[in-house]
C-alpha cells in the first residue's frame, strides 16, 4: 500500500471542503482527513495492463453510477504486479469516502488519464466493496 498521493491528485483533495490535513511529529507525518466521520485517508494503487486499464477508464468516465453498474456487471480486473496502468485510490479508512483516479506511464512518469472520481456515502461503500480492498 502506498502512503503517497500525487501532487495533483492531493490538490485535488485538498479542494474539497470534507477534507482536511492534519501534521504530526513536527509536521514529518500527513494525515488526510475525512471530516465528516474523521476517519483516515488510505492511498491504494494498482496497475493494469492496457487493455484492463481501458476497461477502467471507460467506467469512471461514466461517472459514480457508471462505474458502479459496470463493477457490478463486469466486475474488477485483477491488478498485476508490473503494468503502464495504475490506478490510483483514495478512500476512507470506514469507507464513507472514495477519489479514484487512473494514469498511465509515459515520459518516464504517471500521468492522468481520468478526472478526479469522487463519491461519498453509500456510493463510496458500493464501490469500495466491489473493488474489494
Amino acid at each position: 500500500m502506498a502512503n503517497i498521493i500525487r501532487l495533483g491528485m492531493a490538490e485535488e483533495l485538498l479542494a474539497n471542503p470534507h477534507i482536511s490535513v492534519r501534521k504530526s511529529f513536527f509536521g514529518l507525518i500527513i494525515n488526510y482527513i475525512y471530516n465528516p466521520t474523521g476517519a483516515k485517508i488510505k492511498v491504494v494503487q494498482k496497475n493494469y495492463n492496457p487493455g484492463d486499464g481501458d476497461t477502467i477508464k471507460h467506467m469512471l468516465s461514466l461517472g459514480i453510477e457508471g462505474l458502479k453498474k459496470g463493477l457490478k456487471g463486469k466486475g474488477m480486473p485483477e491488478p498485476i504486479a508490473i503494468g503502464n496502468m495504475q490506478l490510483n485510490i483514495c478512500y476512507a479508512e470506514d469507507f464513507q469516502f472514495l477519489a479514484i483516479q487512473m494514469e498511465q506511464f509515459v515520459d518516464y512518469l504517471y500521468k492522468p488519464t481520468t478526472d478526479l472520481v469522487v463519491a461519498e456515502g453509500e456510493d463510496a461503500q458500493q464501490i469500495l466493496t466491489a473493488i474489494k480492498l
